[in-house]
């Protein structure tokens, strides 16, 4: 299983955006959706992202807390998974396991909310059992605040609501056919020659170097 987009948006709406490096609140540089060196980028070296370079990093980042989730062995639903992941992104890999260490699904979902230190994460908690256990996400709308940064450090005062959907929009398949070069209009662009005008030009040619 996958993370489904919604999910995606449902972790970036707790998570919040910043387009450039700051220190986090114990020192770390970071910069788009918790983005660390610790993700073989350093943040320091970034300069300004564009949302949709945030959105493609923080799409690989995710990938180390989706194979955390893939080694429970559990049965999820799709709901169930984007929640784990969720949680998983904020409390690492060793929390998720002892959250669901010989628990049931059912106890599970009871569980999450447990982890509510600092309290200030409380509403993330109460946000990630709702969406284990009613299927539902809290971002409807695809907005996402994004943060300016002054002084090594977010005005989260200062957030703006973006609409980051349009972001995870399928890039083209590789392999997929180029488009046709356009035609000039008035221009009529000169056809292919047949394999029989070949053919004929080839003998000139021949005759013609005699």
């Amino acid at each position: 299983m996958q993370i489904s987009t919604k999910g995606l948006i449902e972790i970036m709406s707790h998570e919040g955006i910043c387009l450039e490096p700051y220190l986090d609140s114990v020192g770390v540089w970071t910069i788009g959706v918790g983005q660390t060196k610790d993700d073989g980028f350093d943040p320091r070296t970034a300069g300004k992202l564009t949302l949709q370079e945030a959105v493609d990093l923080f799409k690989r980042k995710i990938t180390a807390y989706t194979n955390a989730v893939d080694a429970l062995g559990l049965d999820l639903s799709q709901t169930q998974y984007d929640a784990l992941t969720s949680f998983c992104y904020n409390l690492g890999a060793g929390n998720l396991q002892k959250l669901c260490r010989g628990r049931t699904l059912a106890q599970i979902g009871d569980a999450i909310t447990l982890y509510r230190i600092p309290p200030e994460i409380i509403e993330r908690r109460q946000k990630e059992q709702t969406l284990f256990q009613k299927g539902v996400y809290s971002n409807t709308d695809g907005k996402v605040l994004v943060f300016p940064v002054e002084n090594n450090k977010p005005r989260y005062s200062e957030g703006y609501d973006v609409d980051v959907r349009p972001y995870f929009a399928a890039p083209p398949m590789p392999g997929s056919a180029a488009p046709p070069a356009p035609v000039t209009p008035g221009s009529n662009p000169a056809p292919e020659p047949s394999a029989w005008g070949v053919f004929v030009s080839a003998i000139l040619s021949i005759f013609k170097g005699k």
